[in-house]
């Protein structure tokens, strides 16, 4: 495939564009998390302020997809709507994805920002196109392109945008020698993005990165007879997470009224910041500190964390709480992986990162983009056994949609 230098010039400057929105989106996200969860409560010593904060923002939720419709849309939905349509919906409602993510994700729901940030660039691409009047397979290609650069920015994993070009090219059996302008073209905008991204971080106060602490890697031998165990574990743990997905949204239909289901959601989301602050939000920036001090938890804690946030995760989603799973997936395998080594402590940088590799392929069923966005999460030491870890995680998937286990 071939791009002139106009296309060019001007996926340039979305990468800078994408970039800048998705850190501003999140910054002024920040405000407001810092605002409701920090400012507010002051120095009030209110062990119940977490469920105050969860129905006000259940009630909000359902307020607003009651009489203004269901926002955020979600990544899914922007995709399917562009396939249908040949563009996304900008007019009246990339206002409405705004305010519908900064509330779903500032009151606490355990999710991320990747579906709304799509769904609010999704529009603004789609105007550009209209302005350029650009053709149908260049609308896609751009938006493609927009938002592989928005999920590589806001998980800091820079070869996240050629992951997602290669994924796609392996899913239509297309030779990747054939598409190389593409992926090329892919990690340019990228990089573009991460500089508009961090352009806009420094005037800031700078936030935890998303990322893992381990001590200096000690090889073990004794690590290799848990490396099949800890692949399985962490498949399981994926096929679980999306058991527990189903299980919400066979309970979510069975209440029909979006206020009520909304409310029950806060309501969850608040007992469950009563319980641990880990279960709450992403897990984006919490996950630095949880790894410097999870070794030290038990296993039943872990394990029960790991649960919690999968279960929290799929029930905000199902009962009108939008937003990305990827993030919360992420944190609940790192707890399961940490489970591990609290009973084997052998090399645990290798076995956590296997367990999560194993875990988010079989939730995402993108091998290829898991290990991109892994890539710089662990040490690089133990890319090429994470590598191997999310091929053979999709071939187990693939095993496993054939046989109707899974979806």
């Amino acid at each position: 495939m071939k791009f002139d230098s106009i296309f060019i010039f001007m996926s340039s400057l979305l990468g800078i564009f994408v970039g800048m929105v998705a850190s501003l989106f999140l910054v002024i996200l920040n405000i407001f998390i810092n605002f409701i969860w920090v400012t507010v409560p002051g120095n009030l010593e209110w062990s119940y302020y977490p469920l105050i904060v969860g129905l006000i923002g259940g009630l909000l939720v359902g307020l607003f997809q009651k009489y203004l419709g269901d926002y955020p849309k979600t990544m899914h939905q922007t995709l399917q709507e562009f396939k249908d349509t040949g563009s996304v919906r900008y007019k009246k409602r990339v206002g409405k994805n705004i305010l519908a993510a900064w509330i779903v994700l500032a009151f606490g729901a355990s999710l991320g920002p990747e579906a709304a940030l799509s769904s609010i660039l999704g529009g603004l691409i789609s105007w550009v196109g209209d302005k350029m009047k650009l053709t149908l397979k260049r609308r896609e290609e751009f938006l493609n392109l927009g938002i592989g650069t928005m999920m590589a920015t806001i998980f800091h994993a820079p070869l996240l945008g050629m992951g997602e070009a290669l994924e796609k090219d392996a899913v239509t059996k297309q030779s990747a020698k054939k598409n190389w302008p593409k992926i090329l073209l892919y990690g340019w905008t990228t990089l573009l993005g991460i500089l508009g991204f961090t352009s806009i971080n420094r005037l800031f106060p700078k936030e935890a990165l998303f990322g893992l602490r381990f001590a200096k890697v000690n090889w073990q031998p004794e690590v290799l007879w848990l490396i099949v165990p800890a692949l399985i574990i962490g498949v399981i743990f994926g096929i679980l997470f999306l058991k527990l997905e189903e299980i919400s949204e066979k309970i979510a239909k069975k209440i029909t009224n979006k206020l009520i289901a909304a409310v029950l959601a806060g309501a969850l989301i608040g007992v469950a910041g009563m319980i641990s602050p880990y279960l709450l939000f992403s897990g984006e920036h919490q996950l630095l500190s949880f790894s410097g001090s999870a070794a030290k938890e038990s296993v039943l804690f872990l394990v029960l964390l790991a649960l919690g946030k999968s279960l929290l995760t799929n029930i905000c989603f199902a009962f009108g709480w939008r937003g990305g799973k990827i993030f919360p997936a992420i944190f609940a395998s790192v707890a399961i992986g940490f489970a591990i080594i609290t009973i084997f402590n052998y090399t645990p940088g290798l076995i956590i990162g296997i367990v999560v590799a194993a875990s988010v392929t079989i939730i995402l069923n993108q091998p290829i983009v898991t290990g991109a966005l892994l890539l710089f999460l662990f040490p690089l030491q133990f890319f090429p056994a994470i590598a191997v870890a999310c091929y053979l995680s999709g071939k187990i998937r693939s095993k496993l949609a054939e046989i109707k286990m899974i979806v």
